[in-house]
């Protein structure tokens, strides 16, 4: 509870809850309407949400864009093993990694 004028309200708590699941809602609505083509080629393993599928597989959602990256460069390198990885990396243009790392990365994390 919060003291408005001089008597405690849950009002102020509860609008200011309400606004924050709104914005992540937004924030999802948005991803998900701007998800590039490309991310369907991930999906599989580690979904549109950027949940990972099982305990093997990472989440994406949230991570951070330089670290995603990072990581899909290494598979293409070959630095970074992981066999259905790296066939999958060496097939992406840098246009479709900075899509890929731009939706995974403003999504909340699972």
């Amino acid at each position: 509870m919060i003291l408005v004028e001089g008597k405690m309200s849950w009002q102020p708590l509860v609008a200011a809850v309400i606004a924050s699941i709104w914005m992540v809602e937004c924030r999802e609505a948005r991803a998900q309407a701007d998800r590039p083509t490309i991310v369907t080629v991930c999906a599989p393993c580690h979904g549109t949400d950027g949940a990972g599928r099982d305990i093997e597989t990472p989440n994406l959602a949230g991570q951070s864009g330089i670290y995603l990256y990072n990581q899909i460069i290494a598979f293409q390198k070959g630095t970074r093993r992981h066999p259905a990885m790296r066939g999958i990396a060496r097939e992406l243009t840098e246009n479709e990694i900075r899509e890929i790392v731009g939706y995974y990365a403003i999504l909340p994390p699972p």
